[in-house]
């Protein structure tokens, strides 16, 4: 059978391989075990990236590290169409894809529609999150950046979207466009371990508006009796939500800030927990969630965030109607010992649910009913 060729586009993924103390986003997660998963599946898997991206990173990776433009190189308000552009697509004319793959709405959803219209590929967008598709990402965005990410989706071959809530609104928008749901995948490395000590409330996320770390504070102040240990880091600039929240936190006695957690540990971490905790306002299809069920571990959120109701679908955490309420949730959650209950249960519906090579599968699939060559 024919390999498939797919290269993905992320500048944040390096930062992922290289276990260094650099914040990164759920898409490298995400699509560190997708390209993982594709190349398990006999096919070939390259990761597109920045120049100089293969020095940081330490350890092989199964996919191929594809470099293409120097972050800094070019005239600041003209380097994305003058520099970037040409480099991306020669890059990917050289290594000949039959998919090329983008997730994240910005700048670069439109150029590599454009670039695969240039070369005549298929090009995918993955949602990474609900404001991406329902307008709220409009408050984030200049003009230009706005409509180089409705290009991109406008002109995609295929959307592949996290839950139905992306997939309802881009429906109406698109009716005749190739669309698709695909949950999140997780490669599960260890057995459930039932026997560990639970220590503290995990939290973990990067520190920007979304995660609404002021909520998390309020939270922290109102239990000051139980330990929140928060797994994360903050970008170069913060909105002012997060520099609020952060102060509030810095100030509670009961709140450790464990910084940036490597991914290889990340499920130790979450295993002593007694639950995460997410106080997100929106999200797509949080891997924290993923990642805390794989270890065992029942997640507490809000209405907010609750993908295709899965956590009261299959019981896997609980979902509060407000943030006013979550204290009282989690008060008794640890009083009474609840999160014993949930063990089982979140661990086989990762397991079963949620398997990289099976949904990698699907993935491709997707992508084939619209492929171009």
């Amino acid at each position: 059978m024919k390999k498939t060729k797919i290269i993905y586009f992320d500048i944040q993924l390096p930062n992922l391989l290289s276990n260094k103390n650099q914040p990164f986003g759920g898409a490298a997660v995400e699509w560190f075990v997708w390209l993982n998963s594709f190349v398990k599946l006999k096919n070939d898997a390259a990761l597109l990236t920045w120049k100089g991206a293969k020095d940081i990173i330490k350890k092989p990776t199964k996919f191929e590290i594809i470099e293409s433009y120097h972050s800094h190189k070019g005239i600041p308000k003209l380097r994305l169409l003058t520099y970037r552009l040409p480099m991306l697509f020669f890059s990917i004319k050289k290594y000949n894809p039959h998919y090329i793959v983008q997730e994240c709405a910005n700048e670069f959803t439109g150029i590599f529609a454009f670039i695969a219209k240039l070369l005549n590929k298929t090009f995918v967008h993955r949602i990474a999150s609900d404001m991406d598709v329902d307008g709220r990402i409009a408050r984030n965005f200049s003009k230009r950046s706005l409509s180089f990410y409705y290009y991109g989706l406008k002109n995609a071959n295929h959307i592949s979207c996290q839950n139905e809530y992306q997939y309802e609104i881009l429906k109406k928008k698109f009716p005749q466009k190739s669309i698709s749901i695909l949950y999140n995948a997780i490669e599960i490395k260890r057995s459930l371990n039932k026997n560990l000590e639970k220590e503290y409330i995990a939290w973990v996320g990067n520190f920007r508006y979304e995660k609404n770390l002021p909520a998390l504070a309020i939270i922290a102040e109102r239990l000051p009796q139980y330990k929140f240990k928060i797994a994360g880091t903050k970008f170069s600039s913060s909105d002012d939500d997060t520099i609020i929240g952060i102060n509030m936190l810095e100030k509670l006695s009961n709140v450790e800030f464990v910084g940036h957690i490597n991914h290889d540990e990340i499920t130790d971490f979450l295993s002593k927990s007694y639950f995460l905790l997410n106080t997100s306002v929106l999200e797509g299809f949080p891997n924290t969630f993923l990642e805390a069920w794989s270890a065992g571990v029942p997640v507490i959120t809000t209405k907010n965030v609750n993908p295709d109701n899965l956590i009261n679908k299959f019981n896997l955490g609980i979902v509060a109607e407000n943030y006013e309420s979550l204290p009282e949730i989690v008060n008794e959650m640890i009083t009474l010992k609840k999160y014993f209950d949930f063990e089982e249960r979140c661990f086989n519906y990762v397991s079963e649910n949620h398997n990289p090579e099976i949904l990698a599968q699907q993935f491709l699939s997707d992508m084939e009913l619209c492929r171009k060559n």
